[in-house]
């Protein structure tokens, strides 16, 4: 994951939309590494050194935003 990509969808998603807590890479993390995730930036440093904690998939629409998560209804529009 190009950290340049990652700060793009950040910015546009949010950091909470992007970091899946409910995968099982966030659950075999340490209380520890979970509880340090408090903003942006410890987000995406998380996300950089493991990178199947991003909620997938990401598309980015061009001029229609990005997406995170597949939502039927919300492509339905867009495809």
């Amino acid at each position: 994951m190009p950290p340049e990509q990652l700060a793009l969808w950040t910015q546009a998603a949010g950091w909470e939309k992007l970091l899946n807590r409910k995968g099982t890479t966030w659950r075999k993390l340490d209380a520890a590494a979970q509880a340090a995730v408090v903003d942006a930036a410890s987000a995406q440093s998380l996300m950089l050194a493991h990178a199947s904690v991003i909620k997938r998939p990401v598309v980015d629409w061009g001029n229609n935003g990005i997406t995170v998560g597949f939502d039927a209804a919300a492509w339905a529009g867009r495809i």
